[in-house]
This record gives C-alpha cells, structure tokens and sequence, in this order.
C-alpha cells in the first residue's frame, strides 16, 4: 500500500526517504575510511614524523658537539677548570634521559616507516 502511495506521488519521495537512510547507516568501511582520513589528516605522508627526527636528531647533535667542545676546553685548560668541570659533570648526568628521548623518537619514526612498508602502502 506505501508503495501505490509512494508512486502515486511520483516516486521522489520514497528517493530522497531511501537517500537519508542510506546516509544514516555507517558501515565498517565507512568507519575505516573515517579513521584513516583522520590519521592522514593528522600526519600527511609522515611528514610530520619526519621533521621531528629531524629535529631531534639536530638537537641530539647539538649535545654531543657541546660535549665534545667541553670536553676539549677541560683538557687544554683554555677555560676554568673548574666551571668546566661543573659543565661537563652536568652534561654528563643529562646523557642517558636525551639518549633516551632521542632513541625513542627516531625509533618510533623508523618503527612506523616500517609498518607501514611491509603492509604496502
């Protein structure tokens, strides 16, 4: 009977009702394409994965350069021994949480390249 009815008035109405409907139900496609579009949304081709490697990696380089840099200060005495002493003592105690830092940002960088690789994407 709704269908005599629905035809009876031309049929649009029974598309546009079947349109809504079908745009009201998710499906787990849907879902997945939601999920992958946010995550490519957040982080587009791993750029952003990129640049903070890069970064850390700069600025783990920094570390060890200004390490280097003290290290030699202290040995020829051009500074005061001293202050150095102090510097390098300090650097020293930071060496094992930026080691850390910086491994686990680059490893979780290579982590995802990875994953990413053997899936085939």
């Amino acid at each position: 009977m709704l269908s005599k009815i629905l035809s009876f008035l031309g049929g649009g109405a029974s598309k546009t009702i079947e349109g809504i409907a079908t745009e009201w139900i998710e499906t787990d496609l849907e879902k997945a394409e939601a999920q992958s579009l946010m995550i490519k949304t957040l982080d587009p081709n791993g750029i952003m994965r990129r640049e903070l490697s890069r970064f850390a990696s700069m600025a783990y380089g920094f570390y060890l350069v200004a390490m280097v840099v003290l290290s030699l200060l202290h040995s020829f005495d051009v500074s005061d021994a001293k202050q150095t002493l102090e510097a390098i003592n300090a650097m020293k105690e930071l060496f094992v949480p930026i080691t850390t830092a910086w491994g686990g940002i680059v490893g979780a960088s290579f982590g995802v390249n990875g994953l990413n690789a053997s899936k085939g994407r």
